[in-house]
């Protein structure tokens, strides 16, 4: 016979079902009494999803805080983005920076919000005033980085990811992010430079080897391409996508028999496999 519910609830500690509601009840009626309290009512409404509950405590933490002190209408606008709420949210942001004009926080959460929304302009000025406050701040550099590329200006994109990469060497993500611009920049020598640095960094990374099979190929070095993708299927056999690209490649060079011994793991390649390899085939310039 199954453990009843009264059994469970006395085993974990948990409120009977009839004592549910009023729990729910107590929790909704709750309200803090110093604004500590009510941001962190509002932080646990939102990790329960609920952003409306937390947008009310928030907002009882802004009236309770002195209004020069920014920390919880920033709280505000966050749980208003997360409510898909962008005017409101960005109300917010506004409003901090007229109440402090020198503070990072509310450029970069506007920054995000206009590039969101494709106002890639205010949110490039944003982050250049987040930067011109914090200059060593690799994470703000590459976020400008990755904003100017999707406005269409991929040299000041290399140029901010490349400060990123000077304050922040170790960092694997920067060196990949721009091996994969140098990349679509057709700067293939360039990128295997910048991607040998990712790999040294996080060798484990079967990505990385693709996108240097890429560049490799590109670079007319077709035995390293091979050797890329096949180091890249070793790290994760079970991406059968590599056997689909590495075939083809084999065929590219000539190498039929070679390329014969990898159908039978590319045959069980799915959808998702195929978009990728597609992908991928285009960059190289390799005719499907």
């Amino acid at each position: 016979m199954d453990p009843s519910f009264q059994i469970i609830a006395d085993l974990f500690q948990v409120p009977k079902s009839d004592d549910l509601g009023e729990v729910k009840g107590n929790v909704r009626k709750r309200k803090g009494s110093t604004p500590e309290e009510s941001d962190d009512l509002g932080r646990q409404s939102l990790s329960d999803g609920d952003f409306e509950t937390a947008i009310r405590h928030f907002r009882t933490a802004v009236d309770q805080r002195d209004p020069t002190d920014i920390s919880s209408r920033l709280d505000l606008a966050g749980a208003y983005d997360y409510g898909d709420q962008y005017p409101q949210a960005l109300r917010q942001y506004e409003t901090a920076l007229r109440i402090k004009g020198d503070a990072v926080e509310p450029l970069v959460g506007s920054s995000d919000l206009f590039k969101r929304y494709g106002r890639y302009r205010d949110s490039i000025e944003r982050m250049e005033k987040a930067i011109a406050l914090e200059p060593f701040n690799h994470h703000y550099l590459i976020k400008l980085a990755e904003t100017l590329l999707e406005a269409g200006e991929p040299t000041r994109a290399l140029a901010s990811a490349s400060e990123a990469v000077v304050i922040k060497p170790d960092e694997p993500y920067y060196h990949y992010w721009i091996g994969d611009l140098l990349i679509g920049l057709k700067r293939w020598d360039e990128a295997l430079a910048s991607l040998r640095a990712a790999i040294e960094l996080s060798p484990g990374d079967d990505y990385l080897y693709l996108r240097a099979a890429v560049a490799f190929w590109r670079a007319d070095r077709q035995p390293e391409a091979i050797k890329a993708v096949r180091l890249a299927s070793d790290l994760d056999p079970a991406k059968h996508v590599y056997h689909g690209l590495l075939g083809i490649m084999l065929e590219e060079m000539g190498l039929v028999e070679e390329a014969h011994l990898e159908s039978d793991r590319a045959s069980k390649m799915d959808r998702y496999d195929h978009d990728t390899l597609s992908r991928v085939l285009f960059e190289m310039d390799i005719e499907p």
